[in-house]
């Protein structure tokens, strides 16, 4: 028989007990062991501490220290001195990897000043590699990629589809805040020129839009007319030959014969014409709605690319979130107190 028991004087134990038959008995720790028949088979014995309130607070389950020591998996097993020599060498390696990542931020923003923006784009690539955030390697980045937020279109471009939620995840929320703060008025001035270049086209696409619509429009009315009037001719046709042609089964000679004959032959010629109708329909159907369809022509294709860039430009547009970065209790007490509402 076997029995580990935690220590706890705050606690309340209870008693496992897993008999030979695989049953398992739980009694009160406190309560007196009794031998009896069915604890004679007794292959396994486990007491179990229940933390207990005490003051009004529940007391957690804490690890022993041995585990607090060994916390990553790569220090199971190993003796003390293993483990602190194992630790030591990843803390001397990320410290390497520190520096690396600060040079060759360093490297990076000199670069930029001297506007060498290929070199300086190398340099932030390789610090992006070095650090899981980058907030300074994602800056420099894409500042060496766009000439310093001359050329802004070349960060929008690479965000036309996924938009500033894609955006904000590649570069980091902070990283984003940052460029939507530093460089506000080049995003500014790229949006009015964007919006200055879609009026003139969009008021062009507008007119011929409104202009088909009222003849397309007309067309959809006039051919859904002609479907309703030939599908009821050819109902009814079918109908009258379904009654006619049940009665030749009632009569012993062939008087409705002939009148089968004729019903079913203007059905199927009624058939034919409504195809023609419902096909004319369906045409008039789909113009109209390729005319509501900007991608349908050159000019509302150019609309719909100026309007997918000035989506994310007005998403950096948006007032960056100060609290992301980290203001001290020094600018929090020498900005200025906003003035009381009345």
């Amino acid at each position: 028989m076997e029995e580990r028991i935690v220590d706890d004087e705050f606690g309340r134990g209870i008693r496992l007990k897993k008999t030979k038959d695989g049953y398992v008995d739980v009694e009160d720790e406190l309560a007196p062991e009794t031998e009896t028949e069915e604890t004679e088979g007794t292959e396994e014995e486990i007491a179990v501490i229940l933390p207990t309130e005490e003051d009004g607070e529940e007391r957690a389950y804490s690890m022993p220290a041995a585990y607090d020591e060994m916390d990553d998996e790569d220090l199971v097993d190993l003796s003390p001195e293993e483990a602190e020599r194992v630790r030591k060498e990843k803390e001397e390696a990320l410290r390497r990897r520190k520096e690396a990542y600060e040079s060759a931020c360093r490297e990076g923003e000199k670069l930029l000043k001297t506007g060498s923006f290929r070199a300086a784009e190398l340099a932030y690539e390789k610090a992006l590699k070095l650090d899981e955030l980058a907030t300074e390697a994602s800056v420099g980045y894409w500042r060496a990629k766009t000439a310093n937020f001359t050329d802004p279109d070349v960060l929008t471009e690479e965000y036309l589809e996924g938009g500033m939620e894609e955006l904000e995840s590649d570069l980091g929320v902070l990283a984003t805040e940052i460029i939507k703060r530093e460089y506000h008025d080049e995003f500014e001035k790229r949006y009015q020129e964007l919006c200055e270049q879609e009026a003139p086209i969009w008021e062009r696409v507008e007119s011929k839009q409104k202009e088909r619509r009222v003849v397309l429009s007309k067309r959809r009315t006039k051919s859904f007319i002609l479907f309703l009037c030939s599908l009821l001719p050819l109902i009814g046709m079918l109908i009258a030959t379904a009654v006619v042609g049940l009665k030749n089964f009632s009569t012993p000679d062939d008087t409705f014969v002939l009148p089968t004959i004729i019903c079913g032959s203007i059905a199927v010629v009624a058939f034919v014409l409504s195809l023609v109708v419902t096909n004319a329909f369906f045409n008039a159907c789909r113009m109209y709605r390729m005319n509501e369809n900007l991608a349908s022509t050159e000019d509302g294709k150019a609309v719909l690319d100026i309007r997918e860039y000035k989506a994310v430009y007005e998403g950096l547009l948006l007032a960056p979130k100060t609290e992301d970065f980290g203001e001290t209790e020094e600018d929090g007490e020498d900005a200025p107190d906003e003035p009381d509402e009345e």
